[in-house]
């Protein structure tokens, strides 16, 4: 799926958007499928949207596959799956799906932050992939990357903000002064059905949506199946979320992974096997 250009893209900048996308029909269906979700999961404030994101502007939710399997579905495509397996290898687990959707009626900023800060994977190697159900333009707060940012493939300080204008974290977790590198960030533009792929360590945010157009985006986390998803080391991570949020100690235990492709090389992780 990705040709060598995309790949090198990829490993030069953090993140990729590669020239492919999802058909009409498929998206219409990922359409459908979040928005009766969203219908009908009223628990969503308390479960799956974050708790200090003000639910009438802006919806998360997290574990779809673990509440209705046909999501992994769209994880497993094979044009996905070839993609990830470029950049991660050929030995891959799928292992969080989310739902990011901001609705355009003045949606607060997400800070600048890297993934994996508290992610229990040993080795910490995982690929993030955003699919675009709405258009996603700096309008209505689309992805942004600091360029180069996951290089030296380290997690960097992270501390409380004071803004306000920032949701994500309930501290308005933020990359701290001297570790935020000086660099323009760049607007990852999509349309319906495009995808992105981006590197656990890639520093990332986006603007506020302010547009009246919502922005919505399925996102799946892969890892090389060669890491360990620590679930003892996910509980002693801990870090500033609270429960129900996706980086909650909490959501390392439940988190179920699916080897999509490949073997588990490490051996440690508890794999179910799609359509197995």
């Amino acid at each position: 799926m990705l040709t060598p250009e995309e790949v090198a893209h990829y490993h030069e900048t953090g993140q990729v958007t590669p020239n492919y996308r999802l058909g009409d029909e498929v998206v219409c269906a990922i359409k459908e499928k979040m928005e009766a979700h969203f219908a009908t999961t009223p628990e969503l404030d308390l479960n799956g949207s974050l708790r200090y994101a003000p639910p009438a502007t802006s919806q998360f939710t997290d574990c779809l596959i673990e509440t209705d399997r046909t999501w992994l579905d769209y994880a497993i495509d094979p044009d996905i799956l070839d993609a990830v397996s470029q950049l991660l290898g050929n030995d891959i687990i799928v292992w969080a799906s989310n739902i990011f959707c901001k609705e355009g009626k003045g949606d607060k900023a997400t800070p600048w932050h890297q993934d994996g800060l508290y992610w229990p994977m040993r080795p910490l190697r995982a690929c993030s992939v955003w699919i675009a159900i709405d258009h996603s333009t700096p309008d209505n707060g689309c992805l942004r990357i600091i360029p180069g940012s996951h290089k030296e493939q380290r997690a960097l300080r992270h501390g409380a903000g004071n803004s306000g204008q920032r949701v994500l974290w309930p501290s308005d977790q933020t990359i701290q002064g001297a570790d935020m590198p000086d660099v323009d960030p760049v607007d990852v533009v999509l349309e319906p059905g495009m995808v992105s792929l981006h590197d656990v360590f890639t520093i990332h945010g986006s603007a506020p949506n302010a547009s009246g157009e919502r922005r919505a985006g399925l996102v799946y986390r892969y890892m090389p199946a060669s890491s360990h998803y620590d679930r003892h080391l996910g509980a002693k991570l801990g870090g500033p979320y609270p429960e129900g949020s996706h980086m909650s100690p909490e959501r390392s235990a439940v988190s179920e992974l699916h080897l999509a492709r490949g073997v588990d090389v490490c051996g440690l992780n508890e794999v179910w096997q799609p359509n197995a």
